[in-house]
């Protein structure tokens, strides 16, 4: 697998899990109050992966800060860790660009996962 593509691949993982938790992030975005923008990610590779490799993505969330949430994932092949990686989003104001508290209940929808 390209690098970069990792992250690729753990986008998708942290966007399904969102609609798993019922936060609609898409509508967040498209009301225009706020942006969810990436602004820290890393990534360690362990293990190669190829073209047509079965890669399951376990996603875990960190403990949620007031503005922030983070994740970590581990891409596994047959159980063997291959990579990790790490981000971390902040809602922000679209129009001040000033950090936003995280929608209400979310904060406990993604503490109940780091336990």
């Amino acid at each position: 697998m390209f690098h970069a593509h990792l992250f690729s691949h753990a986008h998708d993982a942290y966007s399904a899990l969102m609609r798993e938790l019922g936060q609609d992030l898409k509508g967040l975005l498209q009301e225009g109050v706020c942006l969810v923008p990436l602004v820290h990610a890393e990534a360690d590779f362990h293990l190669p992966m190829e073209l047509d490799d079965e890669i399951e993505i376990r996603i875990h969330a960190l403990p949620p800060g007031n503005s922030s949430m983070g994740f970590h994932y581990r891409f596994l092949k047959k159980e063997q860790l291959c990579a990790s990686a790490t981000t971390r989003h902040v809602f922000i104001d679209r129009k001040r660009h000033g950090s936003l508290p995280l929608p209400p209940g979310l904060r406990e929808k993604l503490q109940a996962l780091t336990d």
